[in-house]
């Protein structure tokens, strides 16, 4: 999706780069927090005799949006763990395009799905209001944390659609273009 930003419409591309960026700023800032907390868990134990009262709880809910949002920036970098070999197989540009297309295709149908089940999940949540499910000891809603898990299936849903416009619309020989040149880029700032 990164790869052809530029050929969104500008409003969409805007609006991309800001979600983008919002998201990139939350992980950034959620991700410290984790080892400093198992710092201080660790300080607390060992060095003062003393329990970290609930870290787990107040954990949770960030663990979960950082490892969503986190999911919905793997979305749109297209770094998700794979083993396709075809690119390697063929240099037929439609076969490689249609094969990128289908696989981004697939994976925004999956995805709605889950979508789905999230926003049943919420909704859930939401018909039990005000006796929410909350954690034991600082009563933090299970609201929190879901309402993350839904925010990042919905982010990689809306950046899978993109990608299937986005790839509809450059075809298969702007699409292989775009693709070697950022290999080669890519080859070039690691050093091979």
């Amino acid at each position: 999706m990164q790869l052809f930003e530029d050929d969104l419409p500008s409003g969409l591309r805007k609006l991309v780069r800001t979600m983008i960026k919002i998201k990139t700023a939350i992980v950034v800032v959620a991700l410290p927090i984790l080892p400093i907390t198992f710092f201080f868990v660790v300080f607390f134990r060992y060095i003062l005799e003393r329990d970290l009262f609930a870290y787990e709880e107040w954990l949770m809910p960030i663990c979960f949006w950082m490892f969503f949002l986190g999911s919905a920036l793997g979305t749109y970098y297209d770094k998700q763990i794979n083993a396709d070999l075809l690119d390697a197989l063929t240099e037929n540009k439609k076969i490689i395009w249609f094969r990128k297309l289908a696989i981004t295709f697939i994976e925004l149908i999956i995805t709605l799905f889950v979508l789905y089940w999230g926003w049943l999940m919420l909704a859930d949540e939401i018909s039990a209001y005000p006796r929410w499910k909350t954690t034991i000891a600082l009563k933090i809603p299970f609201f929190v944390p879901r309402v993350g898990i839904f925010i990042g299936i919905l982010f990689m849903a809306f950046y899978s659609a993109v990608a299937v416009y986005v790839l509809w619309k450059v075809g298969p020989v702007k699409y292989t273009e775009k693709l070697s040149a950022f290999k080669l880029a890519e080859a070039e700032a690691e050093g091979i």
